[in-house]
């Protein structure tokens, strides 16, 4: 029995907020609205082959027609081979009965490598190896988290899809900050990763990775923007940050106080994921703003930012490695010095993949995989086994 909510006052600014970047999200809500009469109290939005799923009490209630009906990573973790409505709601209700995702058994912790190029397996060794100081994620029933936690960073996104709507499941909540995480707000369960990072830079960390769909264009551009502001303050302050900031002003900016006990550098590394069907615009702010871009299903994805990379790491779904500070970042993933030795040069391009195709490869070690390392004159290297059809 699903309990519903008029969508009013309080409520109604949660989804208008929530939803800025997505109008296909709002009408996905209109949608569900009309269909049950109200919003479910209870109510979680995600994607999978650019088809949005609604999830009510561990149940999918509403269910898009996917676009892409392939995907390599999707067979190989859940042996569907072919991508449809029905796939999709018995992937997402498994991952409900299973881990607890969307309910208030919620599996938060967990170490296991899931997806071997995966954002939160990379995130998971940056905190161990302590190159960074913080994370900054998304997690059903939570909304925006920061943690310092490898293990929860893990648990929270290993199976996670982008998240583009939730509600807050107050046992959820509790679990994330029993084991080391603050829930950026807790009465709604709010969606910014924005805010998230100017929250975690006010805690006191400096070295922070976020990861942000590919569609959340403004976002992206904020945190890019609030990290240059920060540093500006820094260098000119001459002795710390013995003032408040006053970063660029936007629908969502306030002045912020600044812990004084860590007056160092900003760094954030912006991780672009989800970026299945993402524009042609957006594919071009990912490219520009970005540290790392999974290229998922995105045919932009693929021809913005695959010959703008330094570094591609995976073939059937690439990882493009954008700046120097995405490199330092992936680096951490490795404790193999010759991939550090090799990335040292960025004049020069290379790729990672699973398995030996040809002459010329270093063998490396990436998470608990090993794996072959190439130099190349240009990225993208393609691979007949890829998402059909990109979007």
């Amino acid at each position: 029995m699903y309990q519903f909510l008029l969508v009013t006052g309080y409520q109604k600014d949660n989804w208008e907020d929530a939803t800025l970047d997505s109008k296909d999200v709002k009408n996905f809500l209109n949608e569900i609205e009309k269909d049950f009469g109200a919003l479910p109290l209870d109510l979680h939005i995600t994607r999978k082959a650019c088809a949005l799923v609604a999830i009510s009490d561990g149940k999918v209630i509403k269910l898009q027609e996917p676009e892409v009906h392939h995907c390599p990573l999707f067979t190989t973790l859940f042996n569907f081979k072919e991508l449809d409505k029905q796939a999709i709601e018995k992937k997402f209700e498994k991952q409900c009965d299973d881990w607890g995702m969307f309910t208030c058994h919620r599996k938060v912790c967990d170490e296991k490598i899931i997806v071997p190029f995966g954002a939160s397996e990379m995130i998971m060794y940056a905190l161990k190896r302590k190159t960074i100081d913080c994370a900054v994620v998304a997690c059903e029933g939570a909304g925006t988290v920061i943690s310092d936690n490898p293990g929860l960073v893990q648990g929270i996104g290993a199976y996670m899809n982008g998240l583009f709507y939730t509600t807050p499941i107050q046992d959820v909540i509790n679990n994330i900050k029993e084991n080391g995480g603050t829930v950026l707000s807790a009465k709604d369960a709010k969606l910014n990763q924005y805010e998230g990072v100017m929250k975690a830079a006010q805690m006191g960390c400096r070295k922070i990775a976020v990861t942000v769909r590919g569609d959340e264009m403004e976002i992206i551009k904020n945190i890019r923007e609030f990290e240059h502001g920060f540093n500006s303050v820094w260098e000119g302050s001459g002795s710390g940050f013995d003032k408040n900031i006053n970063p660029k002003k936007t629908q969502h900016m306030h002045t912020l106080k600044i812990n004084l006990k860590n007056p160092e550098y900003l760094e954030v590394v912006i991780l672009a994921i989800c970026n299945t069907g993402i524009s042609a615009e957006q594919a071009q702010n990912v490219s520009d703003s970005a540290d790392l871009a999974w290229a998922c299903a995105s045919k932009e994805i693929r021809n913005t930012a695959g010959p703008r990379s330094i570094l591609q790491v995976g073939m059937k779904i690439p990882v493009f490695v954008m700046t120097e500070k995405g490199l330092d970042f992936i680096s951490a993933y490795s404790s193999d010095e010759t991939l550090k030795e090799k990335l040292g040069n960025i004049s020069k391009k290379h790729y990672i993949t699973s398995s030996k195709f040809e002459d010329g490869s270093v063998k490396i070690q990436m998470g608990k995989f090993h794996v072959f390392l190439y130099e190349t004159a240009k990225l993208p290297v393609n691979t007949e086994d890829e998402p059909e059809p990109l979007v």
